[in-house]
């Protein structure tokens, strides 16, 4: 944003609301202006039942909770003729004009056009998911991208990655976890023990039948990075921009003084609060993990006064992570 440069540093590995949970689904069938479908009888209005589209939607409208809405946005895409930069050159030119949703998502299921989404998605404040049945592709993407996620699957036509992305977009960020998710209508792989290993360590994930239950086996992007970690990433960037950017915007004038400058600490601190109770951040005998650093007026440079910038305005939070592997050890005696 202009007016407020939000940088924030992850040290946890060993948008408006609406657009946290709209995804979007990129269309290469046919040219479809920008829109919303609210269900699944408006689909069929653009997609035959056929075509790949209108699978991957009725995969993500199928979801229990799903999004009350799913954007989509069509074009033509010709692989051999175009190449996969047409897919990215085409959500460059989207969000010129249409940029509130959160999630991308697309039928094409290649490698190429796979890379190329993931290499775009990182320069963007959002989230990719894709099925493939390729776990090579798994170890060529790992340690790589920080906004993406792959789900490997022999049955990359049921669309997981892409039914997981609509049954986690409407929950509260920070409030939930990736992995275990049931995704409805999807089978379990059919790929042993080892497979799976081998796909959890190349920072993917897939679909697997785990005592009884059908969930997807682990909650990464492709960097490794938690999916969850990641998105309070995004939502903390976001807040503290909207907040910060209002104060300056609506009130008559921030002075540059001591007092002006609490004024500001007070929307940090009122999105790091958001944070908290949408357990983001870690709390200690109920009391928030956070703390806020800034200077007085007399110790910040002139030079920064005169050119109407507070600088150094820091922020240290301890994110709360969850649970998703238990040991326990015990003893039986006689």
């Amino acid at each position: 944003m202009r007016y407020v440069d939000v940088q924030i540093t992850r040290e946890t590995k060993p948008i408006s609301e609406k657009g946290f949970g709209l995804p979007l689904v990129l269309a290469t069938s046919k040219m479809v202006d920008y829109k919303e479908y609210t269900g699944i009888e408006d689909v069929a209005k653009d997609f035959n039942e056929e075509t790949a589209e209108y699978k991957l939607f009725s995969r993500m409208f199928g979801q229990n909770p799903r999004p009350s809405e799913i954007a989509v946005y069509g074009f033509v895409y010709d692989k051999a003729a175009d190449g996969p930069t047409a897919l990215t050159n085409t959500l460059n030119e989207l969000i010129k004009t249409h940029n509130d949703f959160y999630y991308v998502v697309s039928p094409e299921q290649g490698d190429d056009e796979i890379k190329a989404l993931a290499e775009w998605i990182n320069t963007q404040d959002k989230l990719y998911g894709v099925t493939t049945p390729n776990k090579e592709l798994a170890a060529q993407l790992s340690g790589l991208y920080d906004n993406a996620f792959i789900v490997v699957h022999d049955k990359p036509e049921t669309y997981v990655a892409e039914g997981l992305i609509a049954t986690c977009a409407p929950r509260t960020i920070g409030s939930f976890t990736w992995t275990f998710k049931n995704v409805q209508g999807v089978p379990a792989v059919s790929y042993d023990n080892t497979t799976i290993n081998e796909i959890h360590k190349n920072n993917a994930s897939t679909y697997i039948n785990e005592a009884g239950v059908l969930m997807n086996s682990r909650g990464v992007v492709t960097s490794g990075e938690y999916i969850d970690v990641i998105q309070a990433t995004h939502f903390l960037k976001a807040k503290l921009s909207e907040y910060v950017f209002r104060l300056l915007a609506l009130k008559e004038k921030v002075p540059y003084t001591d007092a002006g400058i609490a004024l500001v600490v007070a929307e940090v601190d009122k999105a790091l609060d958001q944070a908290f109770k949408q357990e983001i951040v870690a709390d200690e005998e109920g009391s928030p993990l956070y703390t806020i650093t800034v200077p007085k007026r007399s110790e910040i440079d002139k030079n920064k006064i005169a050119q109407r910038i507070l600088p150094d305005v820091k922020w240290t939070a301890v994110i709360a992570g969850a649970v998703e592997k238990v040991e326990i050890r015990g003893t039986l005696t006689l």
